[in-house]
């Protein structure tokens, strides 16, 4: 199933299609994207220069991600449907390259909508933009941001995980790291893509256990496997030549810092104009699901063998999806909601603080959430502080990466007059 296929199967009253009128690179789509993603609505658009059908706001929405990816109806579901399918390799059915993509004679990527989403950008960015690279017989798919350079060179944060590691591997012998650059494919290969499996499991062979029938196909020059149906493919060689990549906008809506990283020289295009090409709103919805979800999925799966019942985690929108969770638990004794605390900080370091509350609170309701502050907060009782540990460096006050963490408990203690604490509403 291609992103086209998946966005008809979408509500029409959840897609907004404003290919009518081209939008122009700079800041003009980001602005678009960001207007509808407060109502959790695709927007398919155009931008001038381009033959693209461009779609955004793909997943940023939870229930769209349940229903159309998960098969699942609630979050436990959800969690254990996800966890199912990345615990084991299913070989990709195998297509040929030239069924789905025209070859471009000329290496030209202006043709490409690179997108500058903020003012202070460092450029022209693709946002969903897949990474495929092999070593040996190990290979890697990852998301990676992607800044427009030239006509045929694009520079993109390498974060030190595994293609970083390849990377590595092919400078020490002296050579560039051959390189597939992927937009437009399923939404289930880009959440995956945006997992970190161990090194040695393919994200691809991953991919069938979610999609039935997912394929892939061999590009002509460097022979490695990408996702098919997509609507671009560019391939090319992460050279050891450094340039300046950024300014780009994070998970936490700041502006991630200007970094030396390698430049790429892009050395074919294929393109498939009759497929979506994917852009991400970088801080948006989509970006937040995308990279927390499987976070989510593995923390409550950790609490999961430390408390009795966990029933919801929310890695929380304000803190990028990254930094701030808040999980729903019901506990046997006073420990519980501390050991969840403890076990949701070892099942995502990036964690800053982690909230508990009993599975009467609803935590998709931040005003359900305050009131548990509000009502159930002990003070010292109910707080765990960690001093020094590893967290995000996306967090600015964390810059080396250290930090001091804090967990709350504000469950009701198991002594009390429960009927004390329940919230009353109409």
């Amino acid at each position: 199933m291609s992103l086209k296929e998946f966005i008809d199967r979408i509500s029409s009253n959840d897609v907004i299609d404003i290919r009518d009128k081209l939008l122009d690179v700079e800041l003009e789509p980001s602005r678009m994207l960001s207007m509808y993603d407060r109502n959790e609505k695709v927007v398919l658009f155009k931008v001038r220069n381009s033959e693209f059908d461009c779609v955004g706001n793909v997943l940023n929405k939870r229930d769209r991600l349940y229903k159309y990816i998960l098969n699942a109806e609630n979050d436990e579901e959800a969690y254990k449907r996800f966890l199912e399918g990345i615990k084991s390799s299913s070989k990709p059915r195998e297509r040929t390259f030239h069924e789905y993509f025209t070859y471009l004679n000329d290496v030209d990527l202006y043709i490409v909508p690179f997108i500058k989403f903020y003012p202070k950008d460092g450029g022209r960015y693709l946002s969903s933009s897949i990474f495929i690279s092999c070593l040996d017989d190990a290979c890697n798919a990852s998301i990676h941001r992607t800044m427009l350079i030239s006509k045929n060179h694009v520079v993109a944060r390498i974060v030190p995980r595994h293609l970083r590691y390849i990377y590595d591997r092919y400078r020490e012998k002296g050579k560039d790291t051959p390189i597939a650059i992927v937009v437009g494919v399923h939404p289930a290969v880009e959440l995956l893509a945006a997992t970190s499996p161990p090194f040695g499991v393919f994200e691809l062979d991953l991919v069938p256990n979610l999609l039935p029938g997912f394929s892939i196909a061999y590009t002509p020059k460097y022979n490695l496997p990408v996702p098919v149906p997509a609507a671009l493919v560019m391939e090319g060689r992460i050279t050891s030549e450094l340039v300046e990549e950024g300014p780009f906008v994070d998970l936490l809506n700041l502006y991630d810092t200007v970094r030396k990283e390698p430049l790429i020289v892009i050395e074919a295009i294929y393109v498939n104009n009759s497929e979506y090409f994917h852009v991400i709103l970088p801080g948006g919805k989509e970006h937040k699901i995308l990279q927390s979800f499987s976070r989510e999925a593995l923390t409550w799966d950790y609490i999961s063998r430390a408390v009795p019942k966990v029933y919801k985690v929310r890695f929380l929108e304000a803190s990028g999806s990254w930094l701030h969770a808040v999980i729903s638990i019901d506990k046997n004794n006073d420990g519980d909601a501390k050991n969840a605390i403890l076990a949701a900080f070892a099942a995502h370091p990036s964690l800053k603080m982690v909230t508990v509350v009993d599975s009467d609170i609803d935590i998709d309701s931040l005003y359900m959430i305050e009131w548990a502050f509000a009502t159930r907060f002990r003070g010292k009782d109910s707080i765990i502080l960690i001093e020094k540990a590893r967290c995000s460096t996306l967090d600015p006050t964390s810059p080396n990466g250290i930090c001091d963490k804090i967990g709350f408990d504000l469950t009701i203690p198991m002594s009390s007059n429960k009927e004390k604490f329940l919230y009353v509403g109409v």
